[in-house]
């Protein structure tokens, strides 16, 4: 967080460890004690930033678990999957346009719905989906998929299955790519099975300098000293004492 003496224009950095003080956040800041320091009392302004610099695979924010960093956009997975059961769908069909690349899981969600129009396909469910607050999601690419298995299921990460998930790259036009996130294999499966899991991603754009900011405000500094509970930070919020 940054406070800004309104007075002076003097600037403050102070880091705290969201994930250990997620009460704070919920509450909206507004009942939170750490150690601001030696700072004058008055009126100050906040702001309350991310930090990409500092994401690790697992954390949990922007919806989902954080996954990897690419091309300027965070990825995030969702923590549970969206369907056990639910086929690629249009078995036989060609889905033109459809890559394997990192970056490419949007656009091939996009595709797949608009190419096929099977309800309750693995790309449909992704692309209806509305989780914590975001509408945004999509069915990842093979390469995207094979990151979420090296980043989180790999170490125990984000709750699969020993199962193969579908990605939104087709092999052929009865076929299509999974991971099996036992052990990250990349498979192809006919299109029509319904023994195949569903987990959905987004990705949020992220400034190629310094933390973003997320809110501002003002708050009213009364006291003076307080006591510093974390030195370093993942996710930097800002709380204080009103």
């Amino acid at each position: 967080m940054r406070l800004t003496n309104l007075a002076t224009l003097e600037a403050t950095d102070i880091y705290i460890d969201a994930t250990a003080n997620l009460s704070s956040y919920t509450d909206r800041y507004d009942k939170f004690t750490i150690t601001l320091g030696a700072l004058d009392k008055g009126q100050y302004r906040y702001e309350v930033t991310e930090n990409p610099t500092n994401y690790e695979a697992g954390d949990t924010l922007q919806g989902g678990l954080y996954t990897f960093t690419d091309s300027g956009f965070g990825y995030i997975t969702a923590a549970t999957d969206q369907s056990t059961t639910a086929q690629w769908g249009c078995q036989g069909t060609t889905i033109a346009g459809l890559q394997i690349d990192i970056g490419t899981g949007p656009a091939n969600t996009a595709l797949i719905v608009a190419g096929c129009a099977t309800a309750g396909i693995a790309a449909r469910i992704a692309n209806d989906l509305t989780l914590n607050g975001f509408s945004d999601w999509f069915l990842p690419s093979l390469d995207e998929l094979s990151q979420v298995y090296t980043q989180l299921a790999a170490d125990g990460l984000g709750n699969f299955s020993n199962h193969s998930y579908w990605s939104s790259t087709q092999s052929s036009a009865t076929q299509a790519f999974t991971i099996d996130m036992q052990n990250g294999n990349s498979n192809e499966h006919n299109k029509s099975q319904t023994n195949r899991h569903t987990r959905a991603m987004r990705r949020f754009a992220i400034p190629a300098t310094g933390p973003r900011v997320i809110e501002t405000g003002l708050a009213m500094i009364e006291t003076t000293e307080g006591t510093f509970t974390a030195t370093t930070n993942t996710i930097d919020y800002i709380s204080y004492n009103s």
